[in-house]
């Protein structure tokens, strides 16, 4: 019986009613101890199944007893009378299978309310994670939509920068808006680099290189880079994980000039 995860309604009935064997019993209390839901609701239906026992039971009215007596003794009977304990024990029978059945449906709205909170618990979580795609969503129109409106203004420069010696097949294309000063890069080609390593974008202002960032190499979306003013060229050499306070020239992998 250890670990039974069910048991039969009429077995239930009988134990409930004192109608079960010593053997049946034990297999009641074994799945009542694993089922504490259901065995407070079998202690609670039990109660009120005594308390409905001995609230109801009603007792003979005086006149009446004395004329059941009077036929007793006037009537030749060989049939026993029906005993006031018999008579509690059928009312307390009655009022176990309206207890029971009325237990039982209790604790399967127990288990349904369970299932609903369960449910509605699912249904939030799903609702926040669209509320969440739907953000991220709105912000990457928004973010494609400004990319879109700098790309096609008549005041965005395309700035190519095309490898060296070292990546000779390297392109990038850098779209630079003095207007709005604001500026994106695109990466078409650069070739692998090693993992210890980065590649830094840098600004030539009046001979002096500015720092504008470690570069995200992916080729599928364009990336923002700092607007420098007055650049003259820009410039992607490979620098130590992280970047470099100052370029190292002798690194350089693409350069472009501004027009």
């Amino acid at each position: 019986m250890a670990g039974k995860t069910h048991i039969e309604r009429a077995l239930l009935e009988q134990y409930i009613l004192g109608l079960t064997t010593e053997e049946e019993g034990r297999q009641v209390e074994q799945y009542l101890a694993q089922n504490p839901i259901l065995a407070r609701e079998i202690r609670e239906s039990q109660i009120m199944m005594k308390d409905f026992a001995t609230e109801y039971v009603i007792e003979s009215p005086k006149k009446l007893r004395r004329k059941v007596l009077k036929v007793v003794k006037e009537t030749d009977v060989t049939t026993t009378m029906l005993s006031p304990k018999l008579t509690v024990n059928w009312l307390t029978g009655i009022t176990a299978i309206f207890a029971v059945g009325f237990g039982l449906m209790a604790f399967l709205l127990f288990q349904q309310q369970a299932d609903l909170q369960n449910q509605i618990g699912f249904l939030e979580h799903k609702i926040n994670q669209l509320e969440n795609n739907n953000t991220q969503l709105i912000n990457q129109k928004s973010q494609i939509t400004q990319q879109f409106t700098v790309l096609k203004d008549i005041n965005t420069s395309h700035v190519h920068l095309r490898g060296s010696s070292l990546s000779p097949e390297a392109l990038i294309v850098v779209y630079w808006n003095e207007a709005n000063q604001n500026a994106y890069l695109n990466v078409v080609d650069l070739p692998e680099i090693p993992a210890d390593k980065s590649l830094q974008l840098w600004a030539d202002v009046a001979g002096e290189m500015v720092n504008m960032g470690v570069l995200e190499t992916n080729k599928e979306t364009l990336l923002r880079v700092p607007y420098i003013p007055n650049a003259e060229s820009l410039n992607i050499t490979l620098e130590p994980k992280g970047g470099s306070k100052t370029p190292n020239v002798s690194q350089l992998y693409a350069n472009g000039k501004m027009l």
